[in-house]
C-alpha cells in the first residue's frame, strides 16, 4: 500500500465527528445496560478519556507511514462490534430483565469494552499531527477535530436521537471510516472490508430479540429521547423497562390497589389527585372514590404510549376515557411549577427509588417545596422509600434518612410506616395514622377491592415498627437537595451493598478536609518537583485544564438533569457546545505571539469563570453558553501550551496529559465531590486548582521569554 495523498482537513473533521458520535452512542448504550444509573456517565467518560489518552501517548512513538490509514480501518472494523457487545451485556452476565449488573462488573466491563476502540481513536491524533506538518499542527488539528465533534453532537441531538438505532449509526460510522481509509490510500480494494460490518449488523438484527433479552418474550422496543424502552411479556403479565430498569407491570392488581387506596385513605376527603409515574392500570382505582379531578404525568412519551397500548380490560379502557382523568407526558416538576391556581388533596409519587440522578430530583428538599406549594393546607404527599426487613442496614438508613430529613425541613408533619412498607406521608396539617380510624374510613367509603385489606394499616402503623423506623431515620442529618444529591449516593451504596461491594461506604466517611486536603498535598508535591521547570509547568497546566474542563461538563450534566429531569437526549448538544468552544479557543490561541502569557490569561479567566458560575449555573438559558465558554478556555490553553512547548512533536504528549487530567476529573467530580459536597464545592475546587496552575506559570523565569 502506498500513501499518495496527503490528509485533507476534512479527514480531521471526520475524526472528531466519529469520536463524538461513538462516545455518545457508547455512553447511551452503557446507561441502558447499567439500568440508567448516571454514575456510569462518570465511569464511561473516565475510561474513554483514559484509553484515548494512553493511545495518544503511545501514538507519538509510531513512525510507520501506513499507520494513519490503518487507524481509520480499525475504527471501521471495531465500532459496530463494540456497540453490539454493550447491547449484549445483559446476556453476557446472564441477567433477567430488570436485574442490575454489579458495580464491579460495571467498572470492569466498561474498561475492557472501551479500551480497544479508545486506544485507536487516541492514536489518531499524534498520527494526524505527524502527517499534517506546517506551523503549530497540534493546535490546528485540535481545532478541526473539535469542529468535527461539534458537528457530530449537533447531528446527534437534532437528527439521530430517537430516530436512528445505535447499531445502524455505528454501521454508518464504520463505513465512513473505511471510505476515509480508501481516500487516503487510493486503494479501492479496501472497500471490500465494508462487507464485515454489514454482515455483523445483519446477523445481530436477526438474533437480537432472543439474544439480548432472556427469560421473557420481547413484545416491542424503541428508542425515546430519554432512553431505550422495552416491553417484555412473561405468561399473562407485561412489564415495561426503561434503560433496563423496571418501571411497572400490567396487569398488577395488587400493586395498583395498594398504590392508590393506602395514600387516599390517609386524607379525610380526597377530591383532587396528582399522580407522578406508575401504571395507568391504577386509574380505575382512583375512580372508585368521589374524586373531582386527577392528573397523571409520565415523563417519557414512549413509556406512556406503550403503557396505554397494554390496557385491555373494559375497566382500564373506560378509566382512560373518563373526563375526570387527565393524562399527559412531560416533566412532573415542570408541570407542578407551571400550576397557577389548582391545588391537590393528595400527591402520589409512584416512582422507583432515587438510585439515579433523574429520579433523585423527585426526592429532594427543592421538589418537596414545589409540591407543598400545590397542596391544600390539609394535602398529603405520599412517597415510598426502600423497604427493608429485620435490621435496617446503614445504607438503607442513610438513603431513606436523607429523604426523611428533607421532608422534615419542608413539612410540619411527617409520618412513617414500618420498614417493610417504606412509605412516608407528609403534610402541613396533622396526619391521623391510627389504624382503627383508617380502617373505619376505608370501609365507610366502600371502595370495591380484590387484594387490598384494610387490616394492613395495623401492620404498617404498628407502634413498635413506626418507632423503630423513626428512630433510625432521625439519626441521619444529611438533607437531599438538587445540587447536593446525597440520597443518590446513599442509594448507590445500597445498590453496591446488594451486590457484595462496600466501595461507597468508605466514600461516605470522607469530609471536605479529606478530599481537598489530599488534593492540596498532591499539588504541593507537584510544586516542589516542577518549580521553574518550563516543560513540567506547561504539562501541569494542560493536565489541570483537562481536569477542570471535564469537571465543569459533569457539573453541567447534573444541573441540567436536576432542572429538566433527563440528559439522555441532550448529551450530544452539551458536548457539541463544549467542542465548538474548544475549536474557537484553539483557533484563537494559534495566533498568540506570547503563548505563555496566553496560558496564564486562560488560567485567570478559568478561575473567574468558576467563581461566577456559582451565581449563574442554575439558569438553564446560560448553561450551554457556560459549557461553550469552558470549551474556549480548554481549547485556548491547549493551543497556547503547544506553542509554549519547546519540542516540535509535543502534541501527542500534551493531548494525553489533557485526557488523563480529564479522566481523573470525571471520576473525582462525579463520584465524590458532587454527591458528598455539592456543586458549589466542585466549582471552588476548579477555581483552586486553576489558581495553583497559574501560580506555577508565574514561577517561570524570565517570564518575558515566551
Amino acid at each position: 500500500m502506498q500513501m499518495v495523498r496527503a490528509p485533507s482537513p476534512v479527514l480531521f473533521v471526520v475524526m472528531g465527528a466519529t469520536s463524538m458520535l461513538l462516545q455518545i452512542t457508547f455512553l447511551r448504550l452503557l446507561l441502558a445496560a447499567f439500568s440508567g444509573n448516571e454514575l456510569d456517565i462518570g465511569i464511561t467518560l473516565s475510561f474513554w478519556l483514559l484509553s484515548v489518552g494512553i493511545g495518544s501517548y503511545a501514538g507519538k512513538r509510531i513512525t510507520s507511514r501506513y499507520a494513519f490509514v490503518l487507524s481509520f480501518l480499525l475504527i471501521g472494523i471495531l465500532s459496530l462490534p463494540t456497540a453490539l457487545t454493550i447491547k449484549s451485556m445483559r446476556h453476557i452476565f446472564s441477567l433477567l430483565p430488570g436485574e442490575a449488573i454489579s458495580l464491579t462488573g460495571t467498572i470492569l466491563s466498561t474498561g475492557i469494552i472501551l479500551l480497544p476502540i479508545g486506544l485507536i481513536i487516541g492514536v489518531q491524533f499524534p498520527l494526524a499531527v505527524s502527517y499534517a506538518g506546517g506551523e503549530n499542527p497540534s493546535g490546528r488539528i485540535y481545532g478541526l477535530e473539535a469542529l468535527g465533534a461539534f458537528c457530530g453532537g449537533i447531528l446527534f441531538t437534532l437528527v439521530i436521537a430517537s430516530r436512528v438505532s445505535a447499531p445502524l449509526l455505528c454501521l454508518s460510522l464504520s463505513l465512513l471510516n473505511i471510505m476515509a481509509a480508501v481516500h487516503l490510500s487510493r486503494r479501492r480494494l479496501i472497500l471490500l472490508l465494508g462487507i464485515f460490518p454489514i454482515l455483523v449488523f445483519l446477523m445481530f438484527q436477526a438474533a437480537a430479540p432472543t439474544f439480548v433479552w432472556r427469560g421473557a418474550q420481547l413484545v416491542r422496543t424503541g428508542e425515546s429521547k430519554m432512553g431505550e424502552i422495552a416491553v417484555m411479556r412473561t405468561e399473562s403479565q407485561s412489564s415495561i423497562y426503561a434503560n433496563g430498569q423496571f418501571v411497572f407491570s400490567y396487569p398488577d392488581g395488587q400493586t395498583e390497589e395498594f398504590s392508590v387506596h393506602f395514600p387516599l385513605t390517609l386524607h379525610p376527603d380526597p377530591k383532587d389527585i396528582l399522580m407522578l409515574g406508575g401504571s395507568p392500570g391504577a386509574f380505575k382505582e382512583l375512580l372508585k372514590y368521589e374524586i373531582g379531578h386527577a392528573d397523571f404525568i409520565e415523563m417519557d412519551p414512549k413509556i406512556l404510549e406503550y403503557a396505554l397500548a397494554l390496557l385491555d380490560t373494559p375497566d382500564d379502557l373506560g378509566a382512560v376515557k373518563d373526563p375526570r382523568i387527565s393524562i399527559a407526558h412531560g416533566d412532573g416538576r415542570r408541570f407542578i411549577r407551571g400550576i397557577q391556581d389548582r391545588r391537590y388533596d393528595v400527591i402520589i409519587l409512584n416512582l422507583p427509588q432515587p438510585s439515579t440522578a433523574s429520579i433523585n430530583r423527585f426526592y429532594t428538599e427543592d421538589f418537596f417545596r414545589e409540591a407543598k406549594h400545590v397542596l391544600r393546607k390539609d394535602g398529603v404527599l405520599s412517597l415510598r422509600t426502600t423497604p427493608t426487613t429485620g435490621y435496617m442496614g446503614r445504607s438503607a438508613q442513610m438513603a431513606n434518612g436523607a429523604v426523611y430529613q428533607s421532608l422534615l425541613s419542608v413539612f410540619r408533619h411527617v409520618r412513617v410506616t414500618s420498614q417493610e412498607y417504606g412509605l412516608i406521608f407528609s403534610s402541613d396539617s396533622e396526619i391521623y395514622s391510627d389504624p382503627d380510624l383508617l380502617e373505619e374510613r376505608f370501609l365507610a367509603r366502600a371502595a370495591p377491592v380484590t387484594y387490598f385489606d384494610p387490616s394492613i394499616f395495623r401492620d404498617a402503623f404498628s407502634p413498635y415498627g413506626v418507632s423503630y423506623v423513626k428512630k433510625r431515620l432521625s439519626e441521619i442529618r444529611a438533607v437531599n437537595t438538587d445540587f447536593r444529591p446525597s440520597a443518590y449516593l446513599y442509594n448507590l451504596m445500597l445498590w453496591a451493598e446488594m451486590h457484595g461491594g462496600n466501595t461507597f461506604h468508605a466514600l461516605t466517611r470522607l469530609t471536605r478536609w479529606h478530599v481537598f486536603g489530599t488534593l492540596f498535598i498532591l499539588l504541593s508535591l507537584c510544586a516542589l518537583m516542577l518549580y521553574r521547570k518550563r516543560a513540567g509547568v506547561i504539562s501541569l497546566a494542560v493536565c489541570t485544564t483537562g481536569f477542570s474542563g471535564i469537571s465543569f461538563v459533569m457539573i453541567s450534566i447534573l444541573v441540567y438533569q436536576s432542572i429538566h429531569g433527563h440528559v439522555y437526549e441532550m448529551i450530544g448538544l452539551m458536548s457539541a457546545s463544549f467542542m465548538v468552544g474548544l475549536w474557537a479557543g484553539a483557533s484563537f490561541a494559534r495566533s498568540l505571539r506570547r503563548p505563555l502569557t496566553g496560558l496564564l490569561f486562560f488560567d485567570a479567566v478559568f478561575i473567574l469563570f468558576a467563581l461566577v458560575s456559582l451565581l449563574t449555573f442554575r439558569e438553564t438559558a446560560l448553561l450551554y453558553a457556560m459549557v461553550c465558554a469552558a470549551g474556549i478556555m480548554c481549547g485556548g490553553q491547549f493551543s497556547a501550551a503547544s506553542l509554549s512547548y519547546r519540542e516540535s512533536h509535543a502534541g501527542g504528549r500534551l493531548y494525553a496529559l489533557d485526557l488523563i487530567g480529564s479522566f481523573i476529573g470525571a471520576l473525582i467530580t462525579s463520584l465524590i465531590v458532587i454527591p458528598l459536597f455539592g456543586v458549589a464545592s466542585a466549582l471552588f475546587m476548579i477555581a483552586g486548582i486553576k489558581a495553583f496552575s497559574a501560580g506555577m506559570i508565574l514561577t517561570l523565569k524570565p517570564f518575558s521569554n515566551q
